[in-house]
């Protein structure tokens, strides 16, 4: 009779160890001690002063027709199928671009229209990222706008620039 009781004691602390082992395994690593060890996290600033004028120029030339969203990463707009390894391959591409300013249409909430700030003398890396977003940009239908970022655009060149009629 005492070995059953052995026999069953032992086997409920092997099954409560195992719930508890498993439980530590599938909450994950603790999430509140994420920034220890000397790590600190700082606010910067989204937009550079060119940028944020460029945005505002931007706002005026779309008006009522587009939302303008800044620093768009390209796989939140843009839909990736492939298979397999390819598909790895093109997210490894994709991962970590970004666009300056997406234009959302608000009622079909997608992106019709990408306007991308390029520097007049781009570095190899530089060209090479630009070549990566116009691919998937392009590839998923959107119209891309390149626009120079030391140039001083007007209002009605942005218009033009985005093909937006003045009355419209």
């Amino acid at each position: 009779m005492t070995g059953a009781l052995l026999v069953i004691a032992a086997v409920l602390l092997g099954t409560l160890w195992w719930l508890i082992v498993s439980r530590r395994k599938s909450v994950g690593p603790d999430s509140s001690n994420l920034l220890t060890d000397g790590a600190t996290v700082e606010l910067k600033q989204l937009l550079t002063e060119g940028e944020l004028s460029l945005y505002n120029l931007l706002q005026i030339a779309v008006q009522d027709h587009y939302l303008i969203f800044a620093q768009v990463p390209l796989w939140s707009f843009v839909s990736l199928e492939a298979a397999g390894k390819n598909r790895s391959r093109l997210l490894k591409y994709m991962a970590l671009r970004r666009v300056s300013f997406a234009l959302m249409h608000p009622g079909s909430r997608r992106v019709e229209l990408v306007v991308h700030i390029v520097e007049e003398s781009p570095t190899p890396v530089q060209e090479e990222h630009q070549r990566i977003i116009e691919s998937f940009v392009e590839g998923a239908g959107v119209r891309l706008v390149k626009v120079q970022a030391q140039h001083s655009y007007t209002i009605p060149e942005l218009t033009a620039l985005l093909g937006l009629a003045a009355d419209e």
